[in-house]
């Protein structure tokens, strides 16, 4: 699928073709990690069509200077509504401040996209400030708190999507919930790459069983997608990235993430309100442990008490609307 994936998706028209007939003037998005990346081009072409877009981001500075010069180069066609909205994932108390902020707005939420994330290859094991290995922390933990956070301004839209990039690499990744916290990692057995895959693969499990909590609730109008968005050339990509032939530029990288945001079709591909879909924009297979849904319950579980969220958080939620 990586390697030949620019001939998968030949026939496929660019994010900006598959957002012209689109009317997204009035919906609210954010967007994480969008100074740069992936994120970057999604935060930029849903501006272009007339959304609302959050950039939520740690460079304030860098981010306030993109939107600078997008407002420059839309200046004489179309306004351009972005807000900048600092968001550092490696600090629960940053996610909680950014979503506080948020809900003050008593806006509704129509898509949330999970983008940020990290991947430190070759690198020894590094833990935040919270006491958990990194990569588990900024691509599962607390996109998980800030899903779970934001799930009301969610519920206030008429139909809401969570996109959560992901990765194939997902397929290699392990379930090792009591090895998430530092102290149970041993150095000789750490490896760069198998965290960074455990980390997308329960990130993928978290979000199907919101999905499954959802859906039981009656609650179908969110809907969860995890999206591949392929080998794309972009800061986590290691050098030298000239030697990737067959990776997608970030704005080919963008496409599939923006389809599962905004096309009709994937409702009917969602089962109990999730779905994967792969860099060719079609619903993909996951891991034969998200498959599971016990599997994906314990995940579940794990990760709210490491956020210390009572076990029906999601009813408590529900019920408070």
């Amino acid at each position: 699928e990586t390697l030949l994936q620019k001939i998968f998706t030949y026939s496929l028209p660019s994010a900006s073709l598959l957002l012209e007939t689109k009317n997204l003037s009035g919906f609210n998005v954010i967007v994480t990690g969008s100074t740069g990346g992936i994120g970057l081009h999604i935060a930029k072409e849903f501006a272009m069509v007339g959304a609302n877009v959050i950039m939520a981001c740690r460079n304030v500075k860098a981010a306030e200077e993109i939107v600078s010069a997008w407002r420059e180069e839309a200046s004489n066609s179309k306004t351009l509504n972005v807000d900048v909205m600092e968001l550092d994932l490696v600090s629960f108390s940053s996610v909680r401040r950014f979503a506080d902020e948020w809900k003050q707005n008593a806006k509704p939420l129509h898509i949330l996209i999970n983008n940020a994330g990290i991947l430190k290859i070759q690198e020894s094991q590094k833990f935040t400030g919270e006491g958990f290995e990194q990569h588990m922390h900024v691509n599962h933990i607390a996109p998980a708190l800030l899903t779970l956070l934001l799930v009301p301004s969610l519920l206030k839209a008429p139909s809401a999507r969570i996109i959560n990039v992901n990765s194939v690499g997902h397929l290699s990744g392990v379930v090792e919930p009591q090895y998430w916290n530092s102290s149970r990692i041993e150095e000789s057995k750490f490896n760069s790459i198998e965290a960074y895959a455990s980390s997308k693969l329960v990130q993928i499990m978290f979000l199907k069983a919101l999905a499954s909590k959802l859906f039981d609730n009656n609650k179908a109008s969110i809907q969860c997608i995890a999206v591949n968005p392929g080998a794309v050339r972009t800061n986590l990509t290691p050098e030298p990235k000239d030697k990737l032939f067959f990776a997608f530029s970030p704005a080919q990288g963008a496409r599939s993430a923006i389809f599962c945001a905004t096309s009709d079709s994937v409702a009917d591909n969602l089962v109990k309100g999730f779905a994967y879909y792969s860099s060719s924009c079609k619903p993909g297979k996951t891991a034969a442990k998200a498959e599971d849904m016990d599997s994906c319950l314990e995940v579940w579980q794990k990760t709210l008490d490491i956020l210390q969220l009572e076990d029906d958080y999601v009813s408590q939620v529900l019920d408070s609307q």
